[in-house]
């Protein structure tokens, strides 16, 4: 670093004591006002805090929300408590102060150790540094926004781990003011947002990056609202954009292979359905509609729909996502509230998904989204309800009859009786005594230990307990 470069470094700018690094060639002077103002509002809430406290208090537990809140003037609202609005800024301020951090760290970094490594040409906009996508013209962006989702595309088409160099990455930032209302009617922007959620790899990456660099919010601005939006309920311990996010995260998780022996169901179904980012776009959208009062489902719903005609969707696959969206928490519901040894119930549940590819594309999403409330929400009792309901609501929609079910189950449980040397026809009696519901309630290993225990004492004098 030069003498020159060194003074420059040391620039100041504001109150809020933000660098103009390279005398504002990294960092522009309405970047550090904005900086500068996400500062003073983390610096407001840590003085308030402390004052609240009565002592130095840097952890914003949840006790002190809601005074806090109060001190600094935000209302209660009827869609959000003013403790929610007080965690979405200073989730907003801190998300800021940690991309600034995010873009000018390798930024620093290039310009103290400038790399030699000479730039290998993609096509004539991009180019790879490294690992790195890069832009061949800084003012490409600016000259033709449409290539902001195209840089996307290129990161992810040309990297195994998709990443952008330090310009490339200041200019995204700075180009998420070009997204506006004739962007997201361009059809090129259309077609390239549709053809990065059809990657085969990179998905994740891309939405996440989006979202980080505030490009995601801009393109959806319904997601732009719940970015930082907390949810105090007992589940959710991410913001609603997070957890949006990581549902998201969740669907592509059960594309791999590597990772099919997790959810067996769920990696064999995703990957026998034909548009998976169908699936993609209705975990997008789920939650998109929290915070604005009403049925947040319903909501989310409509706002799906209008976005998959947008977008040019055939009627039936913006249908499949907006029923999706209106119906994410059924299945849930259904297994964990209602008897699923009840056929009345399975009928009903049935009658509500209509065909197997909404049932599977249900299932799929309902098992991404309870794994994304919280590390501690998903378990082995849920995960075994929501399986019975599938299987049972596909018998169903079939046309299987019960019985076939029934008598498949018997079938199995005489063989497991004859390991332990009992006649094949030794249970039929106790059968003949339990109606429908038991041969949906338990499985075949279990109405064999059942007969074993049984098949001798129909008719017991004493209790039988084993």
């Amino acid at each position: 670093m030069t003498d020159t470069t060194r003074a420059q470094f040391l620039t100041r700018a504001g109150k809020g004591g933000i660098a103009l690094v390279a005398g504002g060639s990294l960092l522009g002077l309405a970047e550090a006002r904005r900086i500068a103002s996400k500062e003073a509002t983390l610096a407001l809430l840590r003085i308030h805090l402390h004052l609240l406290a009565r002592r130095r208090e840097d952890r914003l537990a949840f006790d002190f929300q809601a005074e806090l809140a109060a001190r600094i003037g935000l209302p209660p609202a009827t869609e959000i408590r003013a403790s929610e609005q007080l965690m979405q800024r200073y989730y907003r301020a801190a998300r800021q102060v940690m991309l600034i951090n995010e873009i000018l760290c390798p930024a620093l970094q290039q310009l103290i150790s400038p790399s030699n490594q000479p730039a290998q040409p993609i096509d004539g906009e991009f180019h790879l540094l490294g690992n790195a996508i890069g832009l061949r013209d800084l003012q490409l962006f600016e000259r033709d926004p449409a290539a902001i989702l195209r840089a996307f595309l290129a990161a992810m088409q040309n990297l195994s781990a998709p990443a952008f160099e330090a310009t490339a990455l200041r200019a995204l930032w700075r180009a998420q003011r070009l997204i506006d209302s004739g962007f997201r009617a361009n059809p090129t922007n259309l077609a390239s947002f549709l053809s990065i959620l059809r990657q085969p790899r990179g998905v994740t990456w891309a939405l996440q990056a989006m979202s980080r660099y505030g490009i995601l919010g801009r393109y959806i601005p319904a997601f732009g609202r719940v970015a930082g939006q907390m949810q105090h309920d007992l589940f959710h311990v991410y913001t609603v954009d997070e957890h949006i996010l990581t549902v998201v995260r969740n669907v592509r998780r059960f594309t791999v292979t590597e990772f099919a022996h997790e959810y067996p169901l769920a990696s064999r179904l995703i990957a026998e359905f034909d548009q998976p980012e169908l699936l993609y776009l209705a975990a997008l959208f789920h939650d998109i509609a929290k915070g604005r009062g009403g049925d947040h489902s319903g909501l989310g719903s409509a706002d799906a729909r209008r976005f998959c005609r947008q977008h040019g969707l055939p009627r039936e696959d913006a249908e499949l996502v907006s029923w999706l969206v209106q119906e994410h928490l059924a299945m849930s519901r259904t297994a964990q509230k209602e008897d699923l040894s009840d056929p009345d119930v399975i009928s009903a549940f049935a009658t509500k998904v209509g065909t197997p590819r909404r049932l599977a594309a249900l299932y799929i999403l309902t098992v991404a989204d309870i794994r994304g409330t919280s590390p501690k929400v998903w378990n082995a009792w849920k995960g075994k309800l929501l399986e019975d309901l599938h299987h049972a609501t596909l018998a169903h929609l079939s046309g299987r009859q019960h019985h076939s079910d029934y008598q498949a189950k018997q079938d199995e449980a005489r063989a497991k009786l004859a390991l332990y040397g009992i006649p094949p026809d030794a249970a039929d009696e106790l059968w003949k005594a339990l109606d429908e519901s038991y041969f949906l309630r338990f499985e075949p290993q279990e109405i064999a230990w059942h007969a074993r225990m049984l098949w001798q004492q129909r008719k017991p004098s004493d209790a039988v307990v084993r």
